[in-house]
């Protein structure tokens, strides 16, 4: 079908029927007309008639009805503010969008003649639209509205065939919404760096006065960990073997806790109570609860930690009986003490630490899943010093610096024993290197602490070797090479039963040997 028959089907009851149906005006509807006498936008609309599935059994005025809706649609979507101009500068359409900007009435500017309206009779900066039909030229003005709002109007030109300008095309845009999100940003993005400053600042403070020296990333991360959670309240569980600084950590967590540092931090080592004590000690007990007690009765470590903080160290070691109690406690907030029936409401962060597989002691029934999950809800791991290698050195010589001070001291390690002192594996981790380095600066000679002064077992070059020195007597070089064998067999194994076999002994031997020196084989 050529494009002169498609023209003549568009006769003026068409017009009036379209104009009727869509509620389009004249303008619209000579617009239409010039749309369907261009014979290829013609056979664009049959083409669509043909192919698109939702036009099928359609006459080609629903199609048209059908397509102007969906136009229509996404032009007053538009969240910009849009003003089409035609080329004798009348306004011929406007978005729902352009009102909410200019606050101006759709009824106010369709079809009025921008080349005609006087500078104070203005509803809006016309000058785009007509610098834009003026030049064909893309024009961008930034413009203040009586409102205070500021606009950015975008004009963009439309030619014909011929090249001739037929229409500007306005954007609108509220730059004051953009200006105020930016204003938020760069506030946000302030306080962001404030508060990361702060925690720096805080972190270092802490680190040095609690002696926690690092080097390796690992600590690091973990220092960093420590710093963001001692700032809620939620209770943290501290993994590592013993002597890694679980204690440090602890004190970390509750000083920089800015409601609680200045309440007590109440620590306590479960392993050491006596189980007939320990209830007692943890909850307190009336006057004459039992034979013995004082008959003023007595608080417990929870209520002297009340508004503060509550480090649960050796957890494991708690018995099943007390660990029922305790989830209690960590559940209502209150405690009862021995022999009483009053209950007293606390306020109590917990913080637990253990060197033992909480997880295991689960499965084997000797500690509660429910108290577990209830302590673990944030859990740190303190890497053990042979993991981090990079602090060993910065921790001799911290120490060292230190002990110097304290005994008014000058003594100096030499290269071979730090050298000894890095591939040493480290068991009691920094609370050995501690008691080391100041036995050396206590009990050495010279000046400078060389490989004469250091202990037997610390001049070992490698985890896994034996390797005697003319300083060791029989004894010391028998039990090095019982720690080399029950090092090597474990870490080959990985479980005690099997390196039993593979030694010859039996396991319980072969786990109070693994304690002994402290053989990780994990």
């Amino acid at each position: 079908m050529g494009s002169d028959m498609i023209y003549e089907m568009v006769t003026e009851d068409i017009i009036r029927t379209i104009t009727d149906e869509i509620n389009i005006g004249s303008l619209a509807v000579e617009r239409l007309c010039q749309i369907l006498s261009d014979s290829e936008v013609a056979g664009e609309v049959l083409s669509r008639v043909i192919t698109r599935e939702k036009f099928h059994g359609l006459n080609l005025l629903e199609v048209i009805n059908i397509e102007f809706k969906e136009l229509n649609s996404i032009f007053q979507d538009s969240y910009d503010g849009i003003c089409i101009v035609n080329k004798n500068g009348v306004v011929t359409r406007v978005n729902k969008a352009f009102e909410r900007l200019t606050g101006i009435k759709l009824k106010h500017v369709l079809g009025i003649n921008l080349h005609k309206i006087k500078q104070e009779d203005r509803y809006f900066d016309t000058m785009v639209s007509l610098k834009v039909l003026e030049t064909g030229k893309p024009v961008s003005i930034l413009q203040k509205l009586t409102s205070g709002k500021e606009i950015m109007a975008i004009g963009n030109p439309v030619f014909d065939e011929s090249g001739k300008i037929i229409w500007a095309v306005v954007n609108l845009r509220d730059v004051t919404e953009l200006k105020q999100l930016e204003e938020k940003l760069r506030k946000t993005q302030e306080l962001n760096a404030q508060y990361l400053l702060e925690m720096e600042t805080l972190r270092k403070k802490y680190t040095r006065e609690h002696c926690l020296v690092s080097k390796s990333r690992e600590m690091e991360n973990i220092i960093e960990l420590a710093t963001r959670v001692a700032l809620v309240e939620s209770p943290v569980l501290i993994h590592g073997e013993s002597g890694v600084g679980k204690e440090i950590i602890a004190n970390i967590l509750h000083s920089m806790n800015t409601k609680r540092k200045k309440a007590p931090l109440i620590k306590v080592n479960c392993g050491a109570i006596p189980k007939e004590l320990i209830e007692s000690e943890f909850f307190g007990y009336e006057p004459g609860a039992f034979t013995g007690a004082s008959r003023c009765g007595k608080p417990g470590f929870f209520e002297l930690a009340n508004k503060g903080t509550i480090f649960l160290d050796e957890i494991g070691e708690l018995p099943l009986g007390l660990q029922v109690k305790l989830l209690r406690v960590l559940q209502e907030h209150e405690i009862t003490r021995l022999g009483g029936i009053k209950t007293v409401k606390i306020d109590v962060r917990v913080v637990a630490a253990t060197n033992r597989d909480l997880e295991m002691m689960i499965k084997e029934k000797s500690f509660r899943e429910d108290l577990y999950y209830r302590i673990n809800v944030i859990p740190i791991r303190i890497p053990s010093l042979r993991e981090r290698k990079d602090d060993i050195a910065p921790l001799l010589f911290h120490f060292l610096d230190l002990y110097n001070k304290k005994y008014d001291l000058k003594k100096s390690l030499s290269d071979e024993v730090v050298e000894c002192l890095l591939k040493y594996d480290w068991p009691g981790n920094v609370r050995e290197l501690i008691n080391l380095i100041e036995r050396l600066v206590v009990t050495s000679d010279a000046q400078q602490i060389t490989l004469e002064n250091l202990p037997p077992r610390y001049r070992t070059q490698t985890n896994n070797s034996f390797n005697p020195t003319n300083q060791m007597n029989l004894a010391e070089a028998m039990e090095e090479f019982e720690r080399h064998l029950v090092n090597q067999a474990l870490n080959t194994h990985k479980s005690t039963r099997k390196a039993a076999k593979a030694l010859g002994i039996s396991q319980s031997t072969c786990a109070r040997l693994a304690k002994k020196y402290r053989v990780n084989y994990g």
